[in-house]
Parts: structure tokens; C-alpha cells; sequence
């Protein structure tokens, strides 16, 4: 029996201390808390919305007017995107960044490890296409990864770690790690550019596909830390902010909020997609730290 059926007949025995399901926001969500960090991870999308190591304040930003519970798509944290991105290479998907995020999720295990919870979770929405299973390491560091296998048919399989990272202010922040790449600029029709030799700055609307799949450090001046991100199994990082402009029509996103996120999201997506042969797998993850 999953964590999640004994925990519908109104026990958490199965659940190691520092973790239990509750409500947020009216939503199943596993809370986690323990001497190392805290966290609130959605049973719908299996979608982190908060990670705060002790000492720290959350690494993740959520939106004040974002929608949660059954079929919502959560705007903020770390939304899980598959297995198509955006429109997919075609354009023509109708739903934005596939169903993972916004399908039901089965927590199927959470074990203590040393000072890290470990939770295991499932989706089963179409196996005939796909199955996945996404595993987040609780700690004073934190790690996702999602692992996504082909069902009875190949896949051609895109897929990203959407994650909103709060920021005292976009404006004054620096992106280390993808100079000299090359991009498409999904603000200008996927046209394709270089980044430059220095680190990135924003300086307005950014929607940007970088070819490029190593370590990115966020430089938040305002904030005096340093947000560091590893990536495994990913070939894009895509750079994300609506800036000013965008904002004012979105209706999940407060206009005055842009300043306060960006998205730097490890990705398998466009040119770089994963060709999975039927019951072949691929696994995509990250792990954050937080240095001052």
C-alpha cells in the first residue's frame, strides 16, 4: 500500500518524523520539517513551492495569486514540465508544457537519510505514453530529479525543471555560467543569438534557451547570496522573466511581482529533445545550494 492510501485512512504512521500531509492553500501537500530545512511539496504536479534551509530564506518564490489544487498549474516553485515543452517542437500543443504538472502524483515513499528527508513520488495519468517518477532530497542542500519513461511507443521527449528563484531584485542580479552560448530568444520568434563573454544581466522581457547544461550561479546583490544551481542529464538552461511589460497579462501574476523571481530552468527541450525507445528512460535532476 503507498504512503499515499495509508494516509487516506487518516494515519501518518508510515511517514518518518518531520514529515506529515496536511493542507495548503486548500491543497494534499507533504510538509517537511526538520532540523536541516523546511519544505511544502503539492501532491498535484509534484510541485516543491517552498525549500528554506536552516538559516536561510526560501530559495523559491510563489506567486500570491496562483491557483492550486486539481488540474491548476502552480505559478511559482518548481513546476514539473513534460513531455512536451511549451507548444512542443511543432507549436501545435494545445496545453503549455505537458501534463506532468498539473496530473495527480502518488507519494509512494519518504525515508530519512542522515539529515535529509527523501520523497518519492509517481504519476500514472497515461502509461500507455509515459511514466514518471520524480525523487526530492530534503536538506540543507536540495535535489530533484525526474526520471521519464517511454510507454508502449518512442518518445521524443522534452522536459524542464521550471524553478522560480527568488531574488531581491531582478534587475540587480548577475547569471554566471552560460557566457559564450548560444540561445534562441523566444521573445523574438526563436530567433538565434550569443550570449556575451561577462555574465548575464537582464534588462527586460527575457525568454531565453541557452545551449548550455553545466553549473549556474545566480548573483543576488540585493539579497547578499548566491544562488547555485547543478544540473545533471539536461542539455539547455532556459532564462525566464516577463519584466514589466508581459506581466500585466498574466493574470496568476501580481503586476508589481517580476522584480521579486527568475526562472533558470535545466531543460531537455527543442534541437536538444531525448529520443526514448518504448520502455526506455531518462533522467533529468538539479541540485541548489544557497552561499553567502
Amino acid at each position: 500500500m503507498s504512503i499515499m492510501n495509508i494516509a487516506s485512512t487518516a494515519t501518518s504512521a508510515a511517514l518518518p518524523r518531520g514529515v506529515r500531509l496536511d493542507q495548503d492553500h486548500g491543497a494534499d501537500a507533504v510538509f517537511v520539517e526538520t532540523s536541516a530545512a523546511r519544505a511544502v511539496l503539492h501532491l498535484d504536479g509534484a510541485h516543491l513551492t517552498s525549500w528554506v534551509p536552516s538559516g536561510e530564506s526560501d530559495l523559491l518564490w510563489l506567486s500570491p495569486e496562483s491557483e492550486f489544487g486539481h488540474g491548476a498549474a502552480i505559478r511559482g516553485g518548481i513546476p514539473l514540465i513534460g513531455p512536451w515543452f511549451g507548444p512542443g517542437r511543432d507549436g501545435t500543443r494545445s496545453v503549455k508544457h505537458g501534463w506532468l504538472r498539473t496530473s495527480r502524483w502518488d507519494l509512494v515513499s519518504a525515508q530519512p537519510d542522515g539529515d535529509d528527508i527523501v520523497l518519492e513520488l509517481t504519476s500514472t495519468k497515461d502509461t500507455a505514453t509515459l511514466t514518471a517518477t520524480a525523487v526530492f532530497r530534503i536538506g540543507a542542500e536540495l535535489s530533484v530529479d525526474l526520471t521519464l519513461t517511454a510507454g508502449e511507443e518512442a518518445l521524443e521527449l522534452e522536459a524542464a525543471l521550471h524553478t522560480y528563484l527568488a531574488v531581491g531584485d531582478v534587475r540587480r542580479i548577475a547569471i554566471e555560467g552560460l557566457e559564450n552560448a548560444e540561445y534562441l530568444d523566444n521573445t523574438r520568434g526563436l530567433a538565434p543569438d550569443v550570449l556575451g563573454d561577462e555574465p548575464l544581466r537582464l534588462a527586460g522581457s527575457t525568454d531565453r534557451i541557452v545551449d548550455a547544461h553545466g553549473e549556474v550561479t545566480i548573483v543576488d546583490e540585493t539579497a547578499s547570496r548566491r544562488l547555485v544551481s547543478t544540473p545533471r542529464g539536461t542539455a539547455k538552461t532556459v532564462v525566464w522573466n516577463p519584466w514589466d511589460a508581459l506581466v500585466t497579462g498574466m493574470a496568476d501574476l501580481p503586476d508589481s511581482s517580476w522584480p521579486e523571481f527568475v526562472c533558470v530552468e535545466p531543460a531537455v527541450a527543442k534541437d536538444r529533445f531525448v529520443s526514448l525507445a518504448p520502455g526506455a528512460s531518462h533522467t533529468l535532476g538539479v541540485t541548489y545550494r544557497i552561499e553567502h
